[in-house]
């Protein structure tokens, strides 16, 4: 593959992308280049479906364990690292390949850098500062109301009692207002700019119908929880690495492991509450990969194709085939308005019938309904990292709280802004991990 072609590959979790992106590398040669934006974050492995050893052997990947859970990785700090190592890549005469489904950082990179100033540290507290008796007062309409004075149109797209975003937008706001926001002196970001634009990106989402690939999400959360994300989150906890207000606390499965483990009050042998937690895990990132498709029915730069998971050497073979054809032929491609267009075009269109049988969706979780002795060893090692916790919980709180007024999102037990995979876009209170 000639020049700066790169390809991306995207779609909902579960989907089967991650193992799609490795056999392209094997095949083209390329390396791959991760867009998921917990895998960032070290010491977070199982729940972040990092690759496995044996994988990072056989690929070179990037873009993984870069920063600790406590400190935030933004959407521009990704666009910089995924740029320099395309280049990188690119320098060795091998292939970059993309892999991820976390919205916003593949919208920074395939429509390019939104013109958004840099924070304020000194504005972004007082901003907090003025929130936070809004936030404790569940005064929702309050503080939107300070964002619409100043930016109406950014207001309206915020979801409901997403104070994070409420709080960024207000920073970026109040920033423009007073003339502030300048790139730093010597930063390369407009070179970084040029040579996205330069790039010949390939891109692919791969779909499947809903319910078969829920199924498919399920069995992955079970596999989490059998790996040991319990025993993963509890060392996090009891180091003080990982907690709920820190950036990826807000990622799915953590965030709701971390909400099981230090819940109050605690009891052992509490089946009730372990059912609740598997429960609402694999719920959220059902409704997770619910939100990913259909952000991207709207992204046209995206070739869609069908999953193919009975046959997935059909799949790698027609990705690198599409990926493989000249600029011209690949745009046309996008446009068919042949048979294979019209194919394409079902495959992202909305499906009622589906969204009627997924009110219907029972999980099917062994770990649940399986045998009980199942049940009682899955319980046995929960109630296990919660005593291993109990001695901490003082130390655990007081850290929290400290990150808390570093991080000024609302953490409390909804089903809204908290179901994201960390730094993603905000899923919706109907609709609401990685390939």
């Amino acid at each position: 593959m000639s020049g700066r072609r790169i390809i991306i590959v995207a779609g909902p979790t579960a989907v089967g992308k991650s193992a799609l992106a490795l056999k392209l590398c094997e095949q083209l040669p390329g390396e791959l280049i991760s867009v998921d934006s917990v895998q960032v974050y070290r010491g977070l492995t199982i729940g972040a479906n990092k690759p496995s050893a044996s994988e990072r052997r056989a690929v070179a990947h990037h873009l993984l364990d870069l920063r600790e859970p406590r400190a935030e990785y933004t959407a521009g700090e990704f666009y910089r690292d995924a740029l320099r190592s395309i280049g990188d890549v690119l320098s060795r005469g091998r292939t970059p390949v993309l892999c991820g489904g976390t919205s916003m950082y593949l919208r920074w990179l395939v429509r390019g850098r939104p013109d958004a100033p840099k924070a304020d540290p000194a504005l972004a507290e007082e901003v907090r500062a003025a929130l936070a008796p809004l936030e404790r007062a569940a005064d929702w309409d309050g503080g939107l109301a300070r964002l619409e004075r100043l930016d109406a149109r950014r207001a309206s797209a915020l979801s409901r009692n997403d104070w994070y975003r409420l709080h960024r937008a207000l920073v970026v706001a109040e920033q423009t207002r007073r003339g502030g926001g300048e790139e730093e002196a010597g930063d390369d970001v407009g070179a970084l700019d040029a040579f996205r634009a330069s790039l010949d990106m390939r891109c692919f989402f791969v779909a499947a119908p809903r319910e078969p690939l829920c199924r498919r999400i399920d069995a992955r959360c079970e596999e989490m929880l059998q790996a040991g994300l319990l025993e993963e989150v509890r060392s996090q906890l009891e180091e003080l690495k990982l907690l709920p207000s820190c950036p990826a606390g807000r990622a799915i499965g953590y965030r709701q492991t971390m909400e099981y483990l230090l819940r109050t009050p605690w009891e052992r042998r509490d089946g009730d509450a372990l059912r609740e937690y598997v429960l609402s895990f694999a719920a959220a990132s059902r409704r997770y990969a619910a939100q990913q498709t259909k952000w991207f029915r709207s992204e046209p730069a995206f070739e869609w194709l069908p999953a193919e998971w009975e046959q997935p050497a059909r799949l790698v073979a027609t990705v690198a085939a599409h990926a493989a054809l000249e600029r011209g032929e690949f745009d046309e491609l996008l446009r068919s308005p042949e048979q294979e267009g019209r194919r394409r075009a079902r495959l992202r269109a909305i499906k009622p019938d589906e969204g009627k049988a997924m009110r219907l969706y029972v999980p099917q979780l062994h770990c649940l309904n399986g045998s009980p002795s199942e049940f009682d060893a899955l319980l046995e090692r929960a109630d296990a990292c919660r005593e291993r916790l109990e001695e901490m919980l003082p130390d655990i709180q007081r850290a929290d709280s400290e990150m808390a007024k570093r991080f000024p999102w609302k953490h409390q037990h909804t089903t809204g802004v908290a179901e994201l995979r960390a730094n993603d876009e905000p899923a919706e209170d109907s609709q609401r991990s990685s390939s």
